[in-house]
């Protein structure tokens, strides 16, 4: 029988759902940041500018195996949400097992190979000879502890899926919570620099994989982890990567954007403009979030209602994100161009050179920041109904099609500024090419949608005609 938390997700009040799920996933999305504002925050006021560009640099890697994370979490919560919503726990319950089983052969593979090649690696993605020994010894001990983040924010989707949205929320939390604490004592008690942060990183994320574990162990959850289903299904494993792909491509774009500016600042400036994109980096996500939180917050709603052929709830789950979508983006806009200085204050101090070169940018960079909240959610609404090719055409309009242009070319006129502006002006193409595409999407999901829309469901899940 459902549980009470899954049959709102089909009957409950659309706005109230709408609050309940996204405020704690925005709340957790902004305190999961924590992880890497706090260590550049400590490491900036600590250990200087080039402990920061270390850990800059590592960014790069850590965005790429983000994606492969993010696939297997979201594609499996994707999943969980429409079965949930055609009343089947079994397969639920084999998706969940699956991405246990996923997770683990992942990071087991990847520690192989990272461990193995260290040092070219993080050369290649932007390392100079002055920072590449601090980069290294900080991503060795983030890499050895790599399955405590894939259990705490990869599994931690799934407990959203099935209707638990505050509990999936307090698993950041605590994490944020004693990464902070390690970071103050580590890094500024102990000054144990790079090693210091990333020791912080690790054991605080092994503190919410135990709340994870909890939540499945203890009598808590509606779905549960059965040992036989902890095993590769092939059948299962292609509607995990497929109802994923868009969060996989949507980070190896972010993580080839981010490392093809890191090059780029790099080539037009040196470890400290490298430290500045660190900072920027760091900002602009802490204002994205949000928005994705947003939408991590609709995708149980949406996707149990598309699983339950429900498509006016759909409809109006979507119209409203939007609208909160690009509220929060316009509060984000008037942060980021009234009050950089302070923000930039924060991780350097009043007296480094570098502050006034982070204003410009941060300044820069959010002008146009009201549009991206509507591109975000049309991603996860295509996303959270299993449409991955839409999703993954609105993520390429903005990074391949526009911003790696705009960031090889603009800086050899403008310089480092180029670098700036190469994100305004590609926010404001991938706009509009993203509302074409949603226009014609939303005719569909009028009271009126014909039944070949809704039949396309099952064909896109199942894989069959």
């Amino acid at each position: 029988m459902e549980s009470a938390q899954v049959r709102a997700l089909g009957r409950g009040n659309v706005l109230g759902l709408m609050f309940r799920y996204s405020v704690p996933a925005i709340f957790a999305t902004v305190i999961n940041a924590a992880y890497n504002i706090v260590d550049r925050i400590f490491l900036g006021r600590c250990c200087g500018e080039d402990a920061l560009a270390a850990v800059t640099v590592c960014f790069t890697p850590t965005l790429l195996f983000l994606s492969v994370g993010m696939t297997i979490g979201m594609g499996s919560a994707t999943i969980v949400s429409i079965r949930l919503g055609r009343k089947d726990k079994e397969g639920a319950e084999k998706a969940l097992g699956q991405a246990i089983f996923l997770f683990f052969a992942f990071c087991a593979l990847l520690a192989l190979a990272v461990l193995t090649w260290m040092e070219p690696m993080l050369s290649f993605f932007g390392a100079t000879d002055k920072i590449v020994g601090l980069a290294a010894s900080y991503y060795y001990i983030i890499i050895s502890g790599l399955i405590f983040e894939k259990i705490s924010f990869g599994i931690n989707n799934i407990i959203r899926a099935e209707g638990r949205p505050v509990y999936a929320m307090t698993t950041i939390i605590i994490g944020a919570a004693v990464n902070v604490f390690l970071d103050w004592l580590f890094v500024y008690k102990m000054d144990m620099g790079v090693k210091g942060a990333a020791y912080a990183t690790v054991i605080a994320q092994a503190c919410a994989s135990l709340w994870v574990c909890r939540f499945y162990f203890c009598s808590i959850s509606y779905l549960k982890i059965r040992p036989a289903y902890v095993r590769l299904h092939f059948d299962i494993l292609k509607n995990i990567l497929t109802a994923g792909s868009p969060a996989f491509v949507t980070q190896s774009v972010a993580a080839a954007a981010v490392g093809f500016l890191i090059v780029q600042a790099r080539s037009y400036g040196s470890e400290s403009a490298i430290a500045v994109v660190g900072i920027v980096q760091s900002v602009i996500t802490v204002m994205f979030l949000p928005v994705v939180g947003l939408g991590m917050g609709m995708q149980p709603i949406i996707g149990y209602n598309w699983g339950a052929r429900n498509l006016s709830r759909v409809r109006s789950a979507v119209l409203k994100a939007i609208y909160a979508a690009t509220f929060i983006c316009a509060l984000s806009f008037a942060v980021g161009e009234f009050l950089p200085r302070p923000i930039f204050e924060v991780f350097l101090g009043n007296n480094s050179g570098l502050v006034d070169m982070g204003v410009r940018a941060l300044r820069i960079i959010v002008v146009l920041y009201p549009l991206i909240g509507f591109n975000i959610v049309v991603a996860s609404f295509f996303q959270s109904t299993k449409r991955p090719a839409f999703s993954i055409l609105v993520v390429i309009f903005r990074q391949v099609m526009f911003f790696i242009p705009l960031a090889y070319v603009l800086p050899i006129f403008w310089g480092i500024d180029g670098l700036w502006f190469s994100y305004p002006i590609s926010d404001f193409f991938a706009f509009f090419l993203t509302l074409a595409v949603f226009v014609r999407e939303l005719p569909k999901l009028a009271d009126g949608g014909t039944s070949a829309d809704v039949i396309d469901v099952d064909n896109l899940e199942l894989g069959r005609k």
